[in-house]
């Protein structure tokens, strides 16, 4: 090989050389130039107690490796560990079963601190449940029409609410007056109105306000005092069901007009028909709560469970009995 050979290899060997340290520089990623996603920051980090069916918006901050904070929620993806919040790509939660669970957020390979939430039950409106208890309203068997009281549970006075608990049992003689002594609903006194009861569209059931029944049942709230005698039954039966005593709501078309009064199923007297309407006038006894022997087509008489001296023992007659109905549960949506 020539001189002149041997330096024209040499130098196609340099330049192949070249190009092969050139292009493998150019197979190398550069080093990143920006901040890195170094956390994730949910808030609300203590969130409030969210009712099932309710949303509560959630955002996610990421804090950069520079210090800086960006606001991430639409670009982070959502996690939540049960079914009983669903999460969507917005960081929107919404409340599908009571119970309490976390939630968290990834991105770039980083995730958030879990978030505990609670999800506390509310009346569900389709069957009237809640927890160990369920509503029912109460109308005449014969016509459907929704029996009215003056507006105890229920401003409007349009329906007669019962409280019912799945865990109520039927009492003995002797605990049903141990609850009846203690209850004391019969010391209102009974009021006369004249309320005009207002109509209403569709079905009864989407007209009750289901907030005001629940914070009664939590005992947040209570309900309005008894006026009429479809009040008192109301107002004794549901303190009966949420003590633990199973109880019924009694309508009766007497001859002198329609009353209220209440029944308990007793394991060793059977049943025992109260009437726990307060009294009408001045001076009265005490107490007011009554046993009453029921039959259709007898006199309507009442005689005091707390008898008092100086007071007969027995009512006046309110009239012959026509017609009674024994309603334990109410109805809901049926």
């Amino acid at each position: 090989m020539t001189i002149k050979s041997k330096l024209f290899m040499m130098s196609f060997l340099l330049i192949l050389v070249l190009i092969v340290v050139s292009m493998d520089g150019c197979s190398s990623l550069p080093a990143p130039s920006g901040p890195m996603l170094a956390s994730i920051t949910l808030t609300p980090l203590s969130p409030p107690n969210l009712p099932v069916g309710s949303i509560l918006q959630f955002t996610a901050t990421g804090t950069y490796s520079d210090g800086s904070t960006i606001d991430i929620t639409h670009d982070a993806k959502w996690f939540s560990d049960d079914a009983t919040i669903a999460i969507d790509s917005l960081g929107i939660a919404t409340g599908v079963v009571a119970g309490t669970t976390s939630i968290k957020a990834t991105l770039d390979g980083v995730t958030s601190p879990d978030v505990r939430i609670t999800v506390t039950p509310v009346i569900n409106p389709f069957n009237g449940t809640y927890g160990n208890f369920y509503l029912g309203l109460v109308s005449e068997v014969s016509t459907g029409e929704m029996l009215a009281g003056d507006g105890c549970y229920d401003d409007t006075g349009t329906f007669i609410i019962l409280i019912n608990n799945k865990s109520a049992t039927n009492p003995n003689y002797s605990q049903l007056v141990n609850f009846l002594q203690n209850d004391k609903i019969d010391e209102y006194p009974y009021l006369v109105t004249n309320r005009t009861f207002s109509s209403y569209y569709g079905r009864a059931e989407s007209h009750v306000d289901f907030k005001n029944m629940q914070n009664i049942i939590d005992g947040k709230a209570k309900p309005n005092n008894p006026d009429v005698c479809a009040d008192f039954a109301e107002r004794l039966h549901n303190d009966a069901e949420m003590a633990g005593i199973r109880c019924a709501f009694v309508s009766l078309d007497l001859s002198t007009g329609r009353h209220g009064i209440d029944a308990f199923q007793t394991t060793d007297r059977g049943l025992i028909f109260i009437d726990d309407t307060g009294p009408s006038q001045e001076p009265h006894t005490l107490r007011a709560v009554k046993t009453v022997n029921l039959e259709v087509g007898s006199e309507y008489t009442a005689v005091s469970l707390f008898p008092e001296a100086g007071w007969e023992d027995t009512y006046q007659s309110l009239g012959i009995v026509n017609k009674m109905q024994v309603t334990w549960d109410g109805t809901w949506n049926n």
